[in-house]
């Protein structure tokens, strides 16, 4: 648990809001905001959050109302974007928002209350177009707090290893296309593209892909235009956040979930902001903070398992202290904040984020020295781990290859893990069916679990799958600890030119439970590079070199190490016909069966490589 959490007093008792305050961009289009503004004399400074999700909700669904921020002393801005709601405009994601960003930035620091100091603050899509304003150097722009978002809208988005994510895009283009519709006052469409996000996970199974979203030509075309640019082409580079680091000087606090949707893309802006701060101490100082959870919302119980009292959502907490650090409010020691005890037994409590949440800086205090850089949540020790930097320096490379005897397949097989390297031993095989793929059962999908495959799950319904290999560790002996990113060399070939390879690592208790705690896929023809994939040639060995995913993660004695191998997490991803079929055009009878053979000997020694602390 968090102890000795401190809620900061509130400064001013009354809130004024004023709905529907106009900005006008660069072009001439409208973008509209709802203000609020503490009942005080004097300037403030800027709190701006800019959401393709309705002004009037302001992200409630993670975070606190932007009143809760206005009574400390914050004119908290809450405006759509343009296209969306009450703004003007028309809806195409991530292209209006470098210039949209640059100018509702310096329209907020010139309102009138002002004193000039703008912050911004949102998750997911809010927190990637954070990055891209701060990119252009808005006048008044002081710091940044994006939480769960990207890196690139291309890869760790819309595509991972090349397979489309289906369950994150289609859920997400139903949400969104309804506000379109419906300013465009059709109504019909508008319940129609309600009663598909409804009926999910039911329509994904919908075929075509290009076919899944009802007027999609007319209300999404965007969501098109992702199927038809299936590689890392100028379409998706032109507005990849990767290319504004050098532009990003400013103070950024990053938040993260070890089962969210975006973490890669979340750890790669804090490391290559950090890594061009440590070239230049001028730029703005960064922080990560990454918890247990998925994309939404931020609480202890995420899908099946239960992280306990310190996994509570701490957030609101710690952006209040970096703001007012960063914008200069002094704040004044509030009630104690403590989490009600779990039930059940609990790990006793670490240092974790107490140091940082102490709430009675001295606003002369160089934020650089007053917490520290890195701060991860343990999963199963369910603990948050205080870190000057990350990847952690004190890790070591673990390398466990995998063994059979030829039958790896399901949990009745003979599949097995171990640091000895592999002789000569059999390869193992399955048959990879699209029409009948593997079920996702957890994930880091996205956006709510009801409707997309998120977080910790018991995998062991598909670990009973003939067409899933299952390699299991003997029983630890001692606790393993694994930090970083986890790494899959597989050794592999197919008969067909182009395939999936899906994998998952996974801790297994003594009772046998087997919970996912990374998962990724490659597609064959995108095993060298997103950019120019090339076939493979069938019944070839190919070397798959996979990251399987960052996590901070204990495995206890008397636990095992799994890895699980199929080709399909469906509907977590699309599926591949195995062919040079065009996957979202693929229907009923364009799916082909494709025998895929793992191998494990002295020639390809397929292994798990764990970064262990």
């Amino acid at each position: 648990m968090l102890t000795d959490l401190k809620v900061p007093a509130v400064r001013h008792a009354n809130v004024n809001v004023t709905y529907g305050v106009p900005a006008k961009m660069r072009d001439g289009i409208t973008l509209f905001a709802d203000i609020y503004r503490p009942d005080v004399v004097g300037d403030l400074p800027v709190l701006l959050l800019r959401t393709p999700y309705d002004k009037s909700l302001g992200q409630n669904t993670v975070y606190l109302n932007p009143a809760w921020y206005a009574r400390y002393g914050y004119m908290v801005v809450v405006q759509d974007c343009r296209g969306r709601y009450s703004s003007e405009g028309d809806w195409s994601p991530y292209d209006a928002e470098v210039a949209d960003g640059h100018d509702s930035v310096e329209w907020a620091a010139d309102l009138e209350g002002s004193n000039g100091n703008v912050a911004m603050y949102g998750f997911s899509y809010p927190g990637a177009i954070q990055m891209q304003a701060a990119s252009t150097q808005p006048r008044g722009l002081k710091t940044i707090v994006p939480a769960m978002t990207a890196s690139d809208f291309f890869d760790g988005w819309t595509y991972e290893g090349g397979a489309f994510a289906l369950a994150f895009i289609q859920s997400w283009v139903l949400y969104l296309a309804q506000d379109t519709a419906r300013r465009a006052g059709d109504y019909a469409t508008q319940k129609l593209l309600l009663q598909a996000l409804m009926e999910l996970p039911g329509t994904y199974w919908k075929t075509p892909v290009s076919d899944a979203i009802p007027s999609a030509e007319k209300y999404s075309a965007y969501y098109l235009d992702w199927l038809k640019h299936q590689t890392y082409d100028q379409y998706w580079s032109k507005n990849s956040i990767r290319n504004f680091y050098q532009d990003i000087k400013i103070p950024v606090l990053h938040f993260g979930g070890w089962y969210d949707v975006f973490v890669s893309g979340t750890i790669r802006n804090y490391m290559e902001l950090n890594k061009l701060r440590a070239a230049d101490e001028t730029r703005g100082r960064q922080k990560l903070v990454i918890g247990p959870w998925h994309h939404l919302p931020w609480q202890q119980q995420v899908a099946s398992c239960d992280f306990g009292g310190e996994a509570r959502n701490v957030v609101n907490l710690i952006q209040l202290k970096w703001l007012n650090q960063h914008m200069r409010i002094e704040e004044t020691t509030g009630k104690d904040a403590s989490p009600s005890p779990s039930p059940g037994p609990c790990p006793s409590p670490g240092p974790g984020l107490d140091q940082y949440l102490d709430p009675d800086p001295d606003p002369d205090t160089d934020p650089d020295t007053d917490d520290p850089s890195v701060s991860v949540f343990v999963l199963n020790l369910n603990l948050w781990k205080d870190l000057s930097e990350w990847p952690p320096a004190n890790t070591t490379e673990k390398h466990l290859f995998l063994h059979s005897g030829g039958r790896a397949n399901s949990l009745s097989g003979d599949g097995s893990l171990s640091t000895k390297p592999p002789d000569n031993e059999a390869w193992d095989s399955y048959m990879s069916d699209p029409s009948n793929p593997v079920i996702s059962t957890g994930g880091h999908s996205c956006c709510f679990e009801e409707i997309a495959p998120m977080g910790p799950t018991d995998q062991r319904k598909n670990e009973m799958r003939n067409d899933v290999l299952v390699y299991t560790s003997e029983i630890l002996s001692d606790d393993v600890t694994v930090m970083g990113v986890v790494k899959l060399r597989l050794y592999a070939s197919t008969t067909a030119i182009d395939t999936d390879f899906a994998v998952t690592l996974a801790d297994v208790s003594d009772c046998g439970r087997s919970i996912n705690i990374v998962n990724s896929i490659v597609r064959a023809s995108r095993r060298e590079s997103l950019v120019n994939p090339s076939h493979v040639e069938p019944n070839k060995v190919y070397e798959y070199n996979i990251d399987v995913g960052w996590t901070a993660a204990l495995f206890k004695a008397g636990h095992r190490i799994r890895l699980d191998v199929s080709s399909s997490n469906f509907p977590h991803y699309g599926r591949t016909p195995n062919s040079d079929f065009d996957p979202s055009k693929a229907d009923l009878n364009d799916w082909t069966v494709a025998r895929q053979t793992i191998f494990h000997d002295s020639r390809y020694p397929s292994e798990i490589v764990l970064p262990v602390l």
